[in-house]
């Protein structure tokens, strides 16, 4: 009988933020414990809230192998690794007093605007033990502002969001880059209509698209990539991955809840242009027979399932000048969009700014913008950027159909 072992603990403090003011907060604090055993081709799964017992865990575990679930044990081998982030950001009990007086600034930069939404200071810890010698641990902290900002008077519920996510807080350079982003929201712009380049980040071009990297959906041969794995089917500027990283994904832990560990805590899905990867766990992986990408989740008293954390995109420049010189749209907003089954996607656009060399110049009016998958993939596909205009930012530059 083969045997994994997981105990995770989560922190948090969550702010909420009505008319940029702190009126509530809420602390979390949760430890996790998963006990998986494997026989006979069957898993068996126990799990705990609070610390676990281990070995009252394993007995029920091996209980559970009863119920004959079926799944592979092809558990990886002995591995030694920890990544501990452990820096603070903040300390919690300056928490509070910090942010309301970020908030506070914020509001004297930019009057015009009443700010709500959330604000969370997190700190994770995940360790994880298998019976063939397999070690690993990991642990971050991270920061999320989530402000959504309303141009006071004009009876939308929120016309704009500033945000950011990281291990570190600049509250210096993050009023800079807000201010800049307020200054052009008043400014009017516009643009003609036709083929433009488009800027937005990665989660927003890539995240339509990402249920047709699902291991059953592409054998299945629902996807619009079915057949073409291991086949140049996208631009070769184009590398995309699932970012397990911490030097570029905040609190992220590094494995997958299967002790996967990747290359460069990155799992591939695209290579320069070609498909490499589908999202699968081992299981899945197994049934059919493609490789085991390591992007399992699971629930602690569950069986493992398909997860993904974040869209990684090889940079092609160092900076938003480089990657789109003149006139481009950078997307705030644009949600009611959809992919046809043929693969034509589109979508409205609620909040977008004109760029000029890089920078902001002015808010444009809504917009609609549209393209085929596997030219915007493909020969439409510009490239992409890291750090701007955030520096938790993943940007991509795509040439699109753009309508009024």
């Amino acid at each position: 009988m083969e045997k994994e072992f997981l105990i995770e603990t989560y922190r948090s403090v969550t702010l909420n933020v009505t008319g940029g003011k702190i009126d509530s907060f809420r602390e979390k604090e949760e430890t996790t414990g998963t006990v998986r055993v494997y026989e006979n081709g069957c898993i068996g799964v126990a799990g705990c809230l609070g610390i676990p017992d281990e070995e009252a865990l394993t007995e029920k575990a091996v209980e559970a192998l009863a119920l004959g679930i079926p799944y592979p044990c092809h558990l990886d081998g002995a591995l030694e690794r920890e990544i501990l982030r452990e820096d603070e950001i903040i300390p919690v009990p300056e928490f509070i007093p910090t942010m309301q007086k970020f908030l506070d600034r914020l509001g004297e930069a930019c009057p015009k605007f009443a700010f709500s939404n959330k604000i969370k200071l997190s700190y994770r810890k995940t360790e994880y033990r298998n019976s063939s010698g397999r070690h690993l641990t990991s642990s971050g902290r991270y920061l999320s502002i989530q402000l959504l900002a309303q141009n006071r008077g004009s009876g939308n519920l929120f016309d704009t969001a500033f945000s950011y996510e990281g291990d570190s807080f600049d509250a210096d350079a993050l009023l800079a880059r807000f201010k800049n982003q307020y200054d052009a929201f008043y400014t009017h712009a516009d643009i003609e209509p036709g083929r433009v380049p488009v800027v937005m980040e990665a989660a927003d071009l890539f995240g339509t698209f990402l249920q047709h990297f699902v291991a059953e959906m592409y054998v299945s041969g629902a996807s619009l990539f079915s057949g073409k794995l291991g086949h140049k089917a996208f631009s070769e500027k184009l590398s995309l991955k699932n970012d397990m990283n911490p030097e570029t994904h905040a609190g992220v832990c590094f494995f997958d809840r299967e002790g996967c560990v990747a290359p460069d805590f990155r799992p591939v899905l695209i290579d320069k242009g070609v498909l490499i990867g589908l999202l699968t766990t081992k299981k899945s992986a197994e049934n059919f027979n493609v490789p085991d990408l390591g992007t399992a989740a699971a629930a602690y008293d569950g069986v493992p399932s398909l997860g993904f954390n974040r869209f990684y995109v090889e940079p092609t420049a160092q900076n938003l000048s480089e990657l789109v010189p003149g006139k481009a749209i950078y997307v705030v907003m644009a949600s009611g969009g959809d992919t046809t089954p043929g693969g034509h996607f589109a979508t409205p656009v609620q909040m977008a700014y004109l760029m000029e060399d890089g920078k902001f110049v002015g808010r444009l009016p809504e917009l609609n913008i549209a393209g085929d998958v596997f030219d915007m993939l493909g020969k439409d596909y510009i490239g992409a950027v890291s750090g701007e205009p955030s520096p938790d930012s993943m940007s991509c530059a795509v040439v699109m159909d753009v309508t009024k």
